[in-house]
């Protein structure tokens, strides 16, 4: 397979070769180079480097943390902002396949590839997080929940590209969990984020992946949760294991079957409830 690479110096080229059938963007590549490969792309016509283009930095602005999308996972599992606040995607980015990959891995990247199994986007979806979009001059902001629409399907248009994830600042407790073949370089059978905070009143945020289209929220578990007694017994965080089971809609692949994967919801919500129950 032949293709063109292009080097843009700034994100109104980038987005303009982005409008092209064929030209995909790549930041770490450690998914888009695997895809190109192993022949994912069928009209592969060019390959167009964001590096440089926008930011790896973690700031707060205003009641906002602020990632960039060329922001690496190392950074956004050891960056003491991450660490305090929002300790669910501290966890998740610790996660995702070996520290060599974590160097380069960008969490633009781990979003936009947009697969039910990607470990940052439970978390994202448990801390409420959104997406702030670019094309040329044009910008936008959508929910992390609306932002992916399928298996590898998102919101962006052609010439679009993700320039930030924005997250309400907020002090939460939380936890990441995750079922892979083995601790490293394994793609999720099943994982789960989940976010507590509490300004007056509970609130719990759980996002599960691998088990749909998209990554799911156990809305009924929230929701129950916020409403049982502090602090949590064995049977109310029981009960809440039912609803996730309840809530997947898993299917059998390569790397597991639904029945499994169904079962593992309830587990691993279970073990995240008592991880920041203690």
């Amino acid at each position: 397979m032949s293709f063109e690479f292009y080097k843009p110096s700034n994100i109104k080229e980038a987005s303009e070769l982005l409008k092209n059938p064929g030209y995909v963007a790549v930041v770490g590549g450690t998914d888009t180079i695997v895809k190109v490969k192993g022949g994912f792309y069928k009209a592969l016509k060019a390959l167009v480097d964001l590096n440089g283009l926008f930011s790896k930095e973690i700031k707060v602005e205003g009641d906002k943390c602020i990632i960039g999308s060329a922001c690496v996972m190392n950074n956004i599992a050891h960056n003491p902002v991450i660490v305090e606040n929002f300790p669910a995607l501290a966890e998740a980015a610790l996660s995702v396949a070996a520290e060599q990959i974590r160097n380069v891995a960008t969490i633009g990247g781990n979003v936009g590839n947009s697969s039910p199994v990607g470990d940052t986007i439970p978390a994202l979806y448990s801390l409420e997080a959104e997406v702030n979009i670019v094309g040329g001059e044009e910008k936008r902001t959508v929910p992390i929940n609306e932002f992916i629409t399928g298996v590898g399907r998102n919101v962006l248009q052609p010439g679009e590209m993700i320039e930030s994830f924005a997250i309400p600042m907020r002090k939460t407790k939380g936890a990441f969990q995750k079922l892979g073949e083995r601790k490293a370089l394994s793609i999720s059978k099943i994982n789960l984020g989940l976010s507590y905070w509490n300004d007056g009143k509970p609130h719990y945020r759980i996002g599960m992946g691998a088990v749909a289209i998209t990554v799911l929220r156990v809305t009924k578990a929230e929701e129950f949760l916020e409403a049982a007694p502090h602090p949590l017994s064995d049977e109310t965080i029981q009960q809440a294991a039912q609803y996730a089971i309840e809530t997947a809609k898993p299917i059998t692949d390569i790397r597991s079957t639904k029945e499994y994967r169904k079962q593992m919801a309830g587990v691993l919500l279970k073990r995240a409830l008592n991880a920041i129950k203690n």
